[in-house]
């Protein structure tokens, strides 16, 4: 991270110049900058509100239960997570099944189609936006071929993941299978405890909730219209951001479809590299800009502003909060009072119960 930040401020020293970039700063209107940029944040947090209100939202149809305060902590638990380790969003999710299991003690298979679902509705959003708006290039605006050749690589990469998601949400066999590669991995990695080429009863259990999860919508897909809502806004919050960072600097003329272009682009490498985005994705913003016709100063000054806004601020945000509220009481739940009534954790559907008297179910 501190390679990439040293890279891009000598890319800024040698191809935008110091001087130039303090005589673009001196023609900033202070008071316009202060009330976009401030917008801007808030687009932020409004955009991950709605995003964590659908999957708050697919996760109650199955009859798992979290308040809005827990769903925001552990929505950015997650997402602090994503932005570290470049695991394309996967780790995030895994946090925020291991926290939703503990604190509602559901099984993990719930929880995971609960997760998956609201991804599979969010790509669904993305991968329909990505083709509208490469439609939409193509037809009214003049776009270099790198940035068009950039863009086909991140609509086949997107659907690429779709793909992925539908095929877990739809095949019987997909959760099993993949199952099965977890579990030899985990008996080449530690031989002594996994020796056996079958799965416990936990883990059964765990897998045909997964697929009854996803059955629940597959019968309901009235289920889904508020989840798909709810993501739209924060698609539209989201891409907001990018349109007033560059209001805040006073570049209100440029076309729709070129914050359509840097969008997607700065969303989809973020995304698959995390943390290691920092340098290479401001760098690559700031060439952008220059093809666009902004000069290099400004260019550079306006990729630095659009990465504090989308990368830097939920970074320290997120980590604020893991701070704030505490790492340990994050990743381990009070315990539920001995006595009190356990809810009834079968979703509405044809969901298959833990067997009375049993533990919750536990990964491989």
């Amino acid at each position: 991270m501190f390679i990439g930040l040293a890279v891009f401020i000598a890319y800024l020293y040698f191809f935008a110049g110091f001087k130039n970039i303090a005589v673009v700063l001196k023609g900033v209107n202070p008071t316009q900058y202060s009330f976009y940029y401030v917008l801007a944040i808030g687009t932020v947090i409004l955009g991950n509100f709605f995003w964590l209100l659908s999957w708050r939202n697919v996760l109650h149809k199955l009859n798992v239960n979290i308040s809005v305060k827990n769903a925001f902590l552990y929505y950015w638990t997650g997402y602090f997570v994503d932005l570290v380790v470049p695991c394309e969003t996967v780790c995030g999710e895994l946090v925020r099944l291991y926290l939703v299991h503990k604190e509602t003690d559901d099984d993990y298979g719930i929880v995971a189609a609960g997760g998956i679902t609201n991804r599979i509705i969010a790509y669904i959003i993305v991968v329909t936006g990505l083709f509208s708006s490469l439609s939409l290039l193509f037809l009214k605006t003049s776009v270099p071929p790198i940035i068009t050749s950039f863009l086909v690589l991140i609509i086949i990469g997107a659907t690429a993941y779709l793909a992925i998601l539908m095929y877990l949400a739809l095949s019987p066999k997909s959760s099993e299978r993949i199952a099965a590669i977890g579990l030899r991995i985990l008996r080449i990695l530690r031989p002594g405890k996994y020796r056996s080429n079958d799965f416990s009863p936990e883990t059964k259990r765990s897998l045909a909730a997964f697929y009854s999860g996803f059955k629940t919508f597959r019968e309901k897909p009235r289920y889904l219209i508020k989840p798909f809502v709810y993501l739209t806004v924060s698609w539209l919050f989201n891409l907001s951001q990018f349109i007033l960072v560059f209001f805040a600097l006073g570049l209100q003329g440029l076309p729709f479809a070129f914050f359509i272009v840097v969008y997607f682009i700065a969303g989809s490498v973020t995304d698959l590299t995390a943390s290691f985005s920092v340098g290479t994705l401001d760098i690559l913003l700031a060439t952008i800009f220059i093809l666009y016709g902004l000069d290099p100063a400004l260019s550079g000054i306006t990729a630095i502003l659009v990465r504090s806004v989308t990368f830097w601020f939920p970074l320290i945000f997120g980590f604020i909060i893991v701070q704030v509220y505490g790492a340990k009481r994050l990743l381990a739940p009070e315990p539920k009072e001995k006595g009190k009534p356990q809810a009834n954790h079968t979703p509405t559907g044809p969901v298959t119960p833990a067997a009375p008297g049993t533990n919750a179910p536990q990964p491989l």
